[in-house]
């Protein structure tokens, strides 16, 4: 009898231990066991090698090499952003099935690890596979105090924007999608910068009852000529130089909402096609970068929409 007590003593361990091994191996935790695990990117009150890892392909080795010799703490406001962001972790647990919807067939590991840094450029950013990156420096910098009410939502539709990129990694992985021309690459960074940023907009931008906001028309309307504009001259020109295609790419999805010209129409385009069912997205995540053609012919106005077609 002690033996057997003995031997069932063993496994519960065992099987404790494998478990935690487990969750912090990035694995499968056990069937149907989803977590989502902070991990801090700072050792020593220096830059972890995780973190140099993750910002590795952000910016200069002559950066990187000099962060990675500065020695402080967090400041107040970034232990700020780091308890909210620990305190989110359940709520956003749950978002994930959600997020997972236009993504058919496209499965994540159960657990997921939100990496915690400083002194980076980017407020958020995903790692290989399942890594979601938030900079604590740069979240205060461009956002201010974790405590400021509309914070709260932000760093939920921040998560909800960079687990939909870790979602789009692991399509383009499992259809084996490359982009293969310059064109291919501009294409795929509207889908993917588009349904992230469809994921992360103030409910402000978003139309209502088919009606898009005063604020969202204005913006399209000055950027309807700006995509249009760039997505022709890709098209007719396939021996770009280095400075024509970093001009060209500039502000698709980075710089003020406004004017993120490759992004926002997308985003626009992907809510007014779910229109509250977001089951009606897979069908233009499953086409890739085509998705963006189709969409723009459906949505420019009919002057941008002419030069468009005439050469898509």
């Amino acid at each position: 009898m002690k033996n057997r007590r003995l031997i069932k003593r063993i496994l519960k361990i065992f099987c404790a231990a494998f478990f935690y091994m487990q969750v912090h191996a990035g694995g499968n935790a056990a069937e149907g066991t989803r977590v989502i695990i902070v991990k801090v990117g700072i050792e020593n009150q220096r830059i972890s090698a995780e973190w140099e890892a993750a910002i590795t392909s952000r910016m200069d080795k002559d950066r990187i090499d000099s962060f990675a010799k500065i020695k402080r703490k967090l400041t107040d406001e970034e232990a700020e952003w780091e308890k909210l962001i620990a305190s989110k972790l359940t709520e956003w647990n749950n978002y994930r099935d959600s997020l997972t919807v236009p993504f058919q067939n496209i499965m994540l590991p159960d657990t997921i690890f939100v990496l915690l840094g400083f002194l980076g450029d980017d407020d958020a950013f995903t790692f290989e596979k399942q890594t979601l990156c938030l900079d604590l420096t740069a979240l205060y910098r461009v956002y201010g105090k974790a405590g400021i009410e509309e914070n709260s939502s932000r760093i939920n539709r921040i998560f909800a924007h960079e687990y939909t990129h870790l979602l789009h990694k692991e399509w383009a992985r499992k259809t084996g999608y490359i982009s293969k021309t310059f064109m291919d690459e501009i294409l795929w960074e509207c889908l993917y910068e588009g349904i992230g940023m469809y994921r992360s907009l103030n409910p402000r931008w978003l139309p209502v009852n088919d009606t898009l906001p005063t604020v969202t028309q204005t913006a399209l309307n000055e950027l309807y000529p700006v995509f249009t504009e760039r997505m022709v001259t890709i098209k007719k020109n396939v021996a770009l130089s280095d400075i024509e295609k970093q001009r060209l790419n500039a502000n698709l999805s980075r710089g003020n909402v406004n004017k993120k010209w490759g992004a926002l129409p997308v985003a626009i385009w992907l809510s007014c096609e779910a229109n509250g069912d977001e089951k009606k997205l897979v069908k233009w995540i499953d086409k890739g970068p085509q998705a963006v053609i189709e969409l723009a012919k459906k949505y420019l106005p009919a002057d941008n929409k002419k030069k468009f077609s005439a050469v898509f």
